[in-house]
């Protein structure tokens, strides 16, 4: 499985985060440290994969599945094949 990352702006540049794979993997959610959120993080996608156009899914507290003392939970609502991958 290729790795995924959630992107962020901030000041003009562009952070990235990677997923934890393994547990997006047999749990179908994305666990995120919470040392890591904060607001404007997102995910690129397609919605259609037969077209170009790539949208953007943020990840906001009200999206938060599951919380416990060190990560948020949120639900990943698409096939990997979805998710826009690019480097930059």
């Amino acid at each position: 499985m290729r790795t995924i990352y959630l992107s962020v702006i901030r000041n003009g540049l562009v952070r990235k985060l990677s997923i934890d794979m393994a547990f997006l993997a047999s749990h179908n959610k994305i666990r995120l440290p919470k040392y890591y959120f904060e607001e404007g993080l997102y995910l690129s996608y397609k919605k259609d994969l037969k077209q170009q156009s790539v949208e953007e899914y943020f990840l906001t507290k009200d999206k938060v599945k599951k919380e416990d003392n060190d990560f948020y939970y949120f639900d990943f609502p698409f096939k990997v094949e979805q998710v826009f991958d690019i480097s930059i």
